[in-house]
């Protein structure tokens, strides 16, 4: 069941990361507001047989708490009502419906609700998208890793990234290299892809 308790911040342990980027400026926005009134939504915690605490649900709000000088939280014990499946999915879930999500972490969330068994048609009824909308996140897994980071930077958008994947490896790399250099619009994207595909 769970139960409603405050840990040291110490005590708790970031496992798997759904997340791989938070903007700067709204963790800073967190740590003022928690400084001035406290956590006021509590982070959500798993017991470990050590004693300590694996994060489910919250981490933007304990870096924040870390950056405001806090040393103990509220947090909601979850003890074990959640079978791993589950809590892999209830953390997607919360991620998801979070504003700021890059787009790649997000199409990575998508894959981890894929392989724990949903299908896309599921994943999308889940988190309140089109089905097209989570089949084109999807597609940006199949990006150079360079290219990935590209769009996680936001140096690439994902309609930049989805006219790429039309092209083969190299030819990807290069015409990336070329819209970051000229400032190339997604249209012009698509249109030097065609070019692309029509010379070779």
């Amino acid at each position: 069941m769970a139960r409603l308790s405050e840990v040291n911040l110490d005590q708790i342990v970031v496992e798997d990361r759904i997340r791989k980027t938070f903007d700067d400026d709204s963790i800073k926005e967190l740590a003022s507001s928690i400084e001035r009134h406290g956590i006021l939504q509590p982070i959500t915690v798993e017991p470990r047989p050590d004693g300590t605490y694996t994060l489910l649900i919250g981490e933007r709000r304990l870096i924040a708490a870390k950056r405001a000088g806090i040393d103990v939280v509220p947090v909601i014990v979850m003890d074990g009502e959640l079978k791993p499946d589950e809590t892999l999915e209830a953390r997607l879930i919360e991620n998801l419906h979070r504003e700021g999500l890059d787009p790649i972490d997000e199409a990575e969330a998508y894959q981890q609700l894929v392989d724990i068994g949903h299908n896309v048609s599921e994943v999308a009824k889940t988190v309140g998208k089109p089905r097209y909308y989570v089949s084109k996140r999807l597609s940006l897994l199949r990006l150079h890793p360079k290219l990935r980071e590209g769009v996680r930077h936001r140096t690439l958008t994902p309609g930049h990234a989805r006219a790429l994947l039309r092209l083969e490896t190299e030819q990807q790399l290069a015409l990336a290299e070329e819209i970051e250099a000229k400032g190339l619009t997604e249209r012009q994207t698509r249109e030097r892809v065609r070019e692309i595909l029509g010379k070779r």
